[in-house]
């Protein structure tokens, strides 16, 4: 760093940082972007993550491509571009149909490459079990599902079998239009909160992390968790501008359906908690956001007395414990408070202590997530784009900015002190897709480069991602 700096990083360091990452956009962003790029394809063959040299170094080549042709583009072409953008901004209709075939045409062509994975199968042999022979048999025969999972998705995913084709690409397009509602929510949720600009750029952000193709690919819960919660506060961030109890009630209703697709949609009460605390609009619904969470509890109350009554609650509940890391830190807390007995002597060798090998791999777990999916997720080559959006966040923080960051930290902090599997952290991407939208609107000269090759580069990944299957990890991950 230029020794001019250092002081003044000392003494307003959100300024300094902001300086450094206009000069960075404005002249370095896409070769570190491809240098990102190139490095995580190095790491993976270097630490054992895959052994596919030959697609890693196909991977390496297009991607040294690409740079050099985003790079080379002519200027003359730049504008051709944004008056391509400003053409399908300028229609509203026309931009949610265009970002919606995008998301479907992307996610059928990765759908058709992509190979079966576990839980791919599990909800296969769950939705042909429902569709046979009911839910509550489904339930009962595949863990998978009666272990951890609500009924919602695996009953839509159940409905395919009644058509004709191939069962598992039907599963598929499933998720595909969930992704396709991802995309459209996106986009509103960005105008809502700046401008058309903002959403159509933060939606097309969002089809360039590859984790959001390679689940929306999957029929299993994800991306549908990212819909419903990313509409759930699409409807409650209006609530807050126009008060009215039928748009609470239907806010509900989605909150509702999230928790029936998968339980992390509780989470979305954290983040509600956090903007009533500190943003001033939501403090005055506290009323409306009430009745939203009546409705969404009642409809979420049907399916736990449905699951206590075929005998699967008591399970499920304990299991997620289990997977939880914060139980098992206050369980330990409140034994070691209550126990009045001598210290126990040390266990043999040979004879771990399940719920501190159960500890140690969440532990585990959350550095894996962090250190390599996360990165892998987003994609590496969106790290500084990443890092200087939360920054304008941070540094602006006006009513828009502050809930961004509240959805983004309060998940994400969740998340960690809880279960930090990567798949979980997708309710956030949206957030992380307008942070950067943001900072890239306000640097246009790079901004068209900058999106173009963070296409490529993510269709690059999705090629490795096809028919991926990770070797080893640098943190050993589930006991």
């Amino acid at each position: 760093m230029n020794r001019f700096l250092l002081p003044l990083l000392l003494r307003e360091p959100l300024t300094t940082l902001q300086a450094v990452s206009v000069q960075f956009l404005l002249n370095q962003s896409l070769f570190a972007m491809a240098a990102l790029q190139l490095l995580w394809l190095l790491l993976i063959p270097a630490t054992g993550a895959s052994t596919k040299y030959d697609t890693i170094l196909v991977v390496a080549t297009f991607s040294i491509v690409a740079t050099f042709l985003v790079i080379l583009l002519p200027v003359r072409a730049i504008p051709k571009l944004k008056d391509l953008k400003s053409c399908l901004v300028r229609s509203e209709r026309g931009s949610l149909l265009f970002l919606c075939l995008a998301a479907m045409l992307i996610g059928f062509l990765y759908a058709l490459r992509h190979s079966a994975g576990g839980d791919e199968l599990s909800s296969l042999k769950a939705a042909n079990i429902i569709a046979s022979e009911g839910i509550v048999a489904a339930y009962k025969r595949v863990g998978w599902l009666g272990e951890q999972h609500p009924p919602l998705l695996p009953i839509l995913f159940a409905l395919t079998s009644k058509l004709p084709g191939p069962d598992l690409l039907l599963m598929r397009m499933v998720s595909n239009l969930f992704l396709a509602g991802a995309v459209a929510v996106t986009y509103l949720l960005g105008r809502e909160l700046y401008n058309r600009e903002t959403g159509f750029l933060a939606a097309t952000l969002l089809l360039s992390f590859p984790l959001v193709i390679r689940l929306s690919a999957s029929p299993i819960m994800d991306i549908q968790l990212a819909f419903f919660f990313s509409l759930a506060l699409l409807l409650c961030l209006r609530l807050s501008r126009k008060p009215s109890y039928p748009l609470a009630c239907a806010a509900g209703v989605v909150i509702g359906l999230g928790l029936l697709s998968k339980y992390i949609m509780v989470l979305v009460f954290v983040v509600l908690f956090l903007c009533i605390f500190f943003l001033s609009s939501f403090r005055a619904i506290k009323s409306h956001l009430l009745v939203a969470a009546m409705v969404s509890l009642s409809i979420f109350a049907l399916w736990l007395l449905y699951a206590s009554q075929i005998g699967i609650l008591d399970r499920q509940i304990q299991k997620i414990l289990n997977f939880t890391g914060i139980y098992h830190v206050t369980r330990n807390l409140r034994e070691a408070a209550l126990s009045r007995q001598p210290a126990a002597p040390e266990v043999a060798s040979g004879d771990a202590d399940p719920a501190k090998e159960m500890q140690n791999g969440i532990f585990r777990l959350g550095l894996e997530t962090l250190f390599t999916r996360l990165p892998s997720s987003f994609g590496a080559y969106h790290a500084p784009l990443i890092l200087f959006g939360l920054l304008y966040l941070v540094k602006k923080r006006d009513v828009a900015d502050s809930f961004l960051l509240l959805w983004i930290g309060g998940v994400s902090i969740s998340l960690f002190l809880t279960l930090p599997d990567h798949r979980y952290f997708l309710s956030v991407f949206p957030a992380i897709a307008m942070a950067i939208a943001r900072v890239q609107l306000k640097f246009p000269e790079s901004a068209e480069r900058a999106v173009l090759l963070s296409l490529l580069f993510g269709a690059s990944n999705l090629y490795l991602f096809a028919n991926w299957v990770r070797e080893s990890h640098l943190f050993i991950v589930m006991p």
